[in-house]
């Protein structure tokens, strides 16, 4: 069994391979409680889960047996979770897991063999023969075909294991996952025509972090957008950069499946898009052709040399003369049997002629010197005490 770094400081432990100093969960446990020399991504680079000669001299180093079926299973749960995202972390830590369960913790790597044996013979004697199962496996699909079973029932007994995808590794560099169906392209390096100044350009505007097709990517959107938008000021400008780089992020995820991170990214993106105003009405080419008012029809006719020809309507005018007819009709009858509105008009009009009154009165004040001794008051009493002569003429008139 493997001896790993039994002296740590900190709680954190240096790995041998990167150099990285990082906390004790970031590497795995031997049984005798030291931890492995390299960290879990370092360890775990080139395992291929589907290949057991790239793991198991890892399950002879922790001196762990191999079950076949219990790797087999968490390799199928790990990829039916989301196959895009399936490393070599993916089953081998929850493997080691596993092993520590007191159904296996007592087993070594040198009890592999023996335990794939009764394996085998528990499979013969319990299991049914291969050939059997084959049989019920024909009758089933029959069933199905003929109608007489759900596909559900027969989906269940058919998909045993989760689909096996190409055992290749991806490539380093490559956002794409190396198990797809689809045949990859072989583009044209586009860092191949940029001459050192356009990669010190490029690099100073939007980071080192990125590839040469990434930097075109970026700079062909950011110059769309500086065509489609009137966009002035640092600061939209550099929210502009900010749309650029989560574009570019978003045509990612989604290339290589990862609906997660796609959703997230989009949020970002329209809250971006709609912080900076990037909206139809902001676009400075749309609507460049239209016109807004009569005097920019006029204008682009005299500037055309041109002029405005005289529009004939063609429509009946006996409906129109019935148009006009009808909605005077209405306004009348509006006016003169709305009660409330007649009322509305006279009080409109009382207080119109209060209102022009008490301007009289004020600019004769103003003329004779006695602009300070009239105040709205003086209206006010002066007016209360009209109306209630009106009310004592009026009581004695009925009387």
């Amino acid at each position: 069994m493997a001896q790993g770094i039994m002296t740590v400081e900190g709680g954190k432990v240096c790995c041998s391979k990167c150099g990285k100093t990082l906390t004790t969960t970031n590497f795995y446990t031997y049984k005798d409680g030291s931890k492995c020399e390299l960290c879990k991504p370092c360890l775990t680079m080139h395992i291929n889960n589907w290949e057991e000669d790239t793991f198991l001299w890892l399950l002879e180093k922790f001196d762990v047996p191999y079950i076949p079926e219990e790797w087999n299973s968490l390799r199928d749960k790990a990829y039916a979770k989301d196959p895009y995202k399936m490393t070599g972390m993916s089953v081998f830590g929850k493997y080691l897991s596993k092993m520590k369960l007191k159904q296996w913790n007592k087993y070594g790597w040198a009890d592999t063999e023996e335990l794939q044996k009764q394996a085998e013979k528990n499979r013969r004697e319990l299991g049914q023969p291969e050939e059997i199962a084959k049989q019920k496996l024909e009758e089933m699909k029959k069933a199905y075909e003929n109608g007489e079973i759900s596909e559900a029932q027969y989906q269940t007994y058919a998909e045993t294991h989760a689909p096996e995808p190409k055992p290749e590794m991806p490539a380093p560099n490559s956002p794409y996952p190396a198990n797809s169906d689809f045949e990859e392209v072989e583009l044209v390096d586009v860092g191949a025509d940029l001459t050192n100044d356009d990669k010190v350009y490029l690099a100073m505007k939007w980071g080192r972090l990125y590839h040469a097709d990434e930097w075109v990517s970026l700079e062909k959107l950011y110059n769309e957008f500086m065509k489609t938008f009137d966009i002035q000021g640092a600061a939209r400008i550099d929210t502009l950069k900010m749309i650029c780089k989560t574009s570019l992020k978003m045509n990612q995820a989604i290339d290589t499946g990862d609906i997660d991170s796609y959703q997230k990214l989009s949020r970002v993106y329209d809250a971006m898009m709609k912080s900076a105003k990037f909206t139809q009405a902001q676009n400075d080419t749309d609507g460049a052709d239209n016109f807004d008012s009569i005097g920019a029809v006029v204008a682009f006719c005299e500037a055309e040399g041109g002029f405005i020809p005289k529009y004939e309507i063609k429509s009946d005018k006996d409906v129109i003369d019935t148009i006009i007819r009808d909605n005077r009709e209405y306004l009348n009858t509006l006016i003169h049997n709305d009660s409330n509105l007649s009322q509305q008009i006279e009080q409109f009009l009382k207080k119109k002629e209060i209102m022009w009154q008490q301007k009289q009165d004020r600019e004769k004040a103003r003329a004779e010197g006695r602009e300070q001794e009239v105040t709205d008051q003086d209206f006010a009493d002066y007016y209360n005490f009209l109306n209630k002569d009106k009310d004592a003429d009026e009581e004695a008139e009925d009387e």
